[in-house]
């Protein structure tokens, strides 16, 4: 495993940009990247947060021309239901602004053309209902007469005028804020039926009536019908419609929704629909900068008028994979079937798990519509769908860290690392504990070969009959085998654990030549160990007495 010059470059700028926390980025010529490029530098807001109110208005767009095929067969929308949990002071309501401007512009045009044609309609049926007493009168003048060829004539020119009511036109509204469900499903259903819940501080959502009936946004997320059933008027069934939840909110008011209705919506599913993230913060850290022009967001913006002013089709076009992106997507698949197991990352976020991929198809569609250059283009490249796959995983790891408990298997490996790092010091003398590290890097030792910015880390063997008499006390004996079983497979998919015969190797650096199958930061977060973008594959000129592998960064 080799890396360019400008691979580590980018790297190295990556980690410094988002402190720790890398999400994914696309190619350097999508403009989607370099909207949310453009919008993290100038706006001075964490690119998590970007790329969140990016993908909302892009669903909002994409969902009413596109659907996608999974590689299964199972067809479905391409919706998404998105949420950012951030402070007062993160600039969600001007990041929010700046990608939704199309929309909004569209949005208002729209209900002012409503309101002009709400006139005309008024008018209209007045004259409508004049005509109609008329009508009435006539038939009332020809019964009183006993006229009754008159009478029956008259009948018949009031049921014709009554079928020729004039009903309000549709309006093209399709923007919403401060809603409940019940009123969402009707206003879909009377006006635009692909709309988008739209708002930067979702506290009358979260806190008010907006989240009474889970079910309804539950069946518009999948693009099922919604069946609205009334006593006091004629009721309607609500059919193909779409629609987008572009929502942000304060971390007080998604832990006050936790605590009094968390569970109802873990239970129905709805919170395991949505796309979590809560950005890095920003607020403290800014500096004095004249705005540009904001260019890459103009194209961006000029691409979503593009699309919702395209023509709409009889039914909506459907997507695909590749047959490569289709190998990827089952590797996935079964990737996310074994952390459901027992002892799995996923064994009590099965609601969560099972939204995931389906999540990522969604996605995977809407970037490969944002980005193509002809509607003709209707397979989804696997770098696409990778790219989607990271994403969801960080928004993985996010839901787990403040809309769910840690899993079990988590705490477990930290407790473990925790043992080992111990067990390290003890076995080495010599090994560098944290504290030590930095020193350790720009002093003039003898193993001065490494770069003066990387460290190996400390070193570990163990039996698992050592473990289980003198490891983390939860893992210890017969009865928790399983657990321990299970946290030691997670250190080895981080690639910090490695079997050798009848003993184990442990390494606080990643031990393999290769990347790990899981990456350390993203899915899951092992606390004890270093992520894995603060650690960098070296690979050393001949003589040097180091191996190529990973080494741990300091600054």
């Amino acid at each position: 495993m080799n890396f360019s010059t400008t691979t580590r470059a980018k790297a190295a700028c990556d980690e410094a940009f988002d402190a720790g926390d890398y999400w994914p980025s696309l190619d350097e010529l999508s403009l989607v990247e370099a909207a949310v490029t453009e919008a993290s530098r100038e706006l001075q807001v964490a690119r998590e947060m970007a790329l969140m109110c990016a993908f909302g208005a892009m669903a909002t767009a994409c969902q009413r021309q596109v659907d996608v095929k999974m590689p299964t067969g199972h067809t479905v929308p391409t919706s998404l239901m998105l949420l950012t949990i951030a402070d007062s002071g993160e600039r969600k309501t001007t990041t929010q602004k700046h990608f939704f401007r199309a929309i909004t512009e569209l949005n208002d045009a729209a209900h002012r053309s409503s309101e002009t044609a709400s006139v005309e309609h008024r008018v209209e049926h007045q004259l409508w209902t004049t005509q109609k007493r008329h009508l009435e009168r006539m038939y009332s003048k020809h019964a009183a007469q006993e006229d009754e060829a008159s009478a029956l004539a008259a009948l018949e020119k009031i049921a014709e005028h009554v079928r020729a009511e004039p009903t309000p036109a549709r309006s093209g509204k399709f923007l919403y804020e401060d809603t409940t469900p019940q009123a969402l499903v009707q206003m879909l259903y009377e006006n635009a039926p692909d709309g988008c819940v739209l708002t930067s501080e979702a506290n009358s959502i979260f806190s008010g009536k907006a989240l009474g009936e889970l079910d309804k946004l539950n069946t518009l997320w999948d693009g099922s019908s919604v069946i609205v059933d009334r006593i006091s008027r004629e009721g309607f069934v609500l059919q193909n419609a779409r629609l987008t939840l572009s929502l942000m909110a304060q971390p007080s008011v998604i832990s006050r929704f936790m605590a009094k209705r968390g569970e109802e919506a873990r239970g129905t599913g709805f919170l395991a629909r949505f796309l979590i993230a809560k950005p890095r913060l920003m607020a403290g850290q800014r500096t004095d900068q004249q705005l540009s022009e904001l260019l890459r967001l103009r194209s961006f913006n000029a691409r979503i008028h593009e699309l919702l002013n395209s023509p709409l089709l009889t039914e909506r076009q459907v997507l695909s994979f590749s047959e490569q992106a289709k190998d990827r997507w089952f590797q996935y698949s079964r990737f996310l079937e074994l952390q459901m197991k027992e002892n799995g990352l996923y064994f009590y976020l099965k609601d969560h798990a099972s939204k995931l991929l389906e999540n990522t198809s969604r996605l995977a569609a809407i970037v490969h519509t944002f980005e193509r250059t002809s509607n003709n283009q209707t397979e989804i490249d696997c770098s696409t769908l990778e790219f989607c796959w990271k994403f969801t995983q960080h928004c993985s790891k996010h839901f787990i860290a403040h809309l769910a408990n840690e899993p079990q298997i988590v705490i477990d490996a930290n407790h473990l690392a925790h043992y080992l790092l111990k067990l390290a010091s003890k076995q080495d003398p010599f090994a560098l504990n944290k504290e030590e590290k930095h020193s350790r890097a720009s002093s003039n030792d003898t193993r001065a070969e490494l770069p003066r910015d990387l460290i190996s880390g400390a070193r570990a063997t163990f039996t698992i009959t050592q473990l289980k008499q003198f490891g983390p006390s939860s893992l210890r004996g017969r009865a928790n085998t399983a657990r321990l079983e299970g946290a030691i497979d997670l250190l080895c998919k981080l690639g910090h654990i490695a079997k050798e015969g009848s003993r184990y190797r442990f390494q606080e650096s990643i031990l393999l030549r290769q990347e790990p199958e899981l990456k350390n930061g993203e899915i899951v977060e092992v606390k004890e160990l270093p992520l894995f973008n603060e650690q960098e594959f070296w690979t050393p000129q001949r003589g040097y007495g180091y191996t190529a592998g990973y080494y741990i960064k300091v600054r």
